[in-house]
């Protein structure tokens, strides 16, 4: 599956009631644990997952924690979902307003996808999308 083939689908209850575009696709990187910090060293909290990501042999493989589902818009989100991007303004207001609403959906709660169309289980969940 390529990730731009899902942006922009069309995202559906188990019933098959429309619920809004997908907008975007959250994931998680998994640190190697041969590179992970030691427990005795003093400075692990100080290595943030960012800092690991610019050397390639420190940083595992990618998953699909879930999707972000916009009822009102199917323009992305610009990265403008993490609440601690102020600037500039009044770019991140005007973005979150036009995608107030938006839910996550984990990413197994999600039964089928296929042309355009992504078909979300019964008993799905919508959670926060906001990143901080």
């Amino acid at each position: 599956m390529i990730l731009g083939d899902l942006l922009d689908a069309r995202v559906r209850g188990p019933g098959g009631e429309h619920l809004g575009t997908l907008v975007d696709v959250r994931l998680a990187l998994e640190t190697l644990r041969g590179d992970d910090p030691s427990p005795d060293d003093p400075d692990r909290e100080a290595r943030a997952l960012s800092a690991q990501v610019r050397r390639r042999d420190r940083v595992g493989r990618a998953r699909v924690v879930g999707i972000l589902v916009s009822p009102r818009s199917g323009a992305p989100l610009l990265g403008y979902e993490r609440t601690g991007v102020t600037a500039p303004w009044p770019v991140p207001q005007l973005v979150r307003r036009r995608h107030r609403g938006t839910f996550l959906v984990p990413w197994e709660d999600v039964a089928a996808v296929g042309p355009g169309e992504v078909r979300l289980a019964a008993g799905y969940r919508q959670e926060d999308a906001a990143l901080p």
